[in-house]
């Protein structure tokens, strides 16, 4: 579905990304992890398009992005993509269903009807049926993000990309968020995600594997059950230290490895 390959990018004379390459397969969820500016949005539009690289390649549902000259071409291949980004990022003179609308009409080739039927459908999921002929400043922080969450997959997407999509939002409005993205995509078994943050428990709560990122590099890659125990070392800590202090009941359903459960609870706590 997405691959790159050696990607490079510099704003000025500093490198941002400096090798970059992974992929991802159908049907996979993906949790592209970071410290913050470590470049995570930029491969997201590296990948929509909206930046060129300097060196490397990114092909995308057999498409090389980069080389694409015909906005023909481009528009085939986006109207298979799906993007939530940071903050909504939603038309603030357009309506909820105005928003919701504008994806479909410009992504799919749904009818009136049954854009109709899936604005409501959708909305009802999210629990913020009431809010279609709202406009975005008359929501809270949550619910605009749910609105672009929905807005991103109304069109039934083969690849989705999700921005930070519960950065500055409360635990529980995080959960609700998370869930949603599981429970809305996870209905097409093909559909490959990517989530990108810097926040640990939500990429291990969305994705099995994890891409992260270190330094304008890929210094990590795999189940992140095995980079949690035994990945290299400042992967091992970057993942540690932000899951230190939770609760062992909660470390448990989130199904931590026994490993490191058995290290964080021994002898006041401290990790390797």
């Amino acid at each position: 579905m997405i691959q790159l390959k050696g990607v490079k990018i510099s704003f000025g004379e500093e490198p941002l990304l400096k090798n970059i390459t992974f992929s991802v397969g159908p049907g996979e969820r993906i949790g592209l992890l970071g410290p913050g500016g470590c470049g995570k949005t930029t491969i997201l539009k590296i990948l929509l398009g909206l930046l060129i690289p300097d060196e490397g390649t990114v092909t995308m549902m057999g498409h090389d992005v980069v080389a694409m000259k015909s906005d023909t071409e481009r528009r085939q291949v986006l109207r298979k993509v799906g993007m939530a980004f940071q903050q909504g990022a939603l038309f603030d003179f357009m309506t909820v269903r105005e928003n919701l609308f504008f994806a479909m009409e410009h992504m799919t080739d749904f009818s009136k009807e049954e854009m109709d039927r899936r604005v409501k459908m959708l909305l009802q999921a999210v629990k913020i049926s009431r809010t279609e002929d709202q406009f975005p400043f008359e929501l809270s922080g949550g619910m605009q993000r749910r609105v672009g969450i929905v807005r991103a997959l109304a069109t039934d997407p083969v690849v989705a990309f999700f921005d930070e999509p519960t950065a500055g939002l409360d635990p529980v409005t995080s959960t609700i968020i998370l869930n949603m993205i599981r429970d809305l995509a996870g209905k097409t078994n093909d559909q490959a995600l990517v989530v990108a943050t810097s926040n640990v428990e939500i990429a291990i709560r969305f994705a099995d594997r994890l891409v992260i990122v270190h330094e304008g590099q890929v210094v990590a890659d795999g189940p992140w059950r095995e980079l949690l125990t035994d990945g290299p070392p400042w992967v091992q800590h970057f993942l540690r230290v932000r899951l230190i202090g939770l609760d062992e009941e909660y470390a448990r359903e989130l199904d931590l490895p026994q490993k490191f459960i058995d290290w964080h609870w021994r002898a006041g706590g401290a990790v390797p």
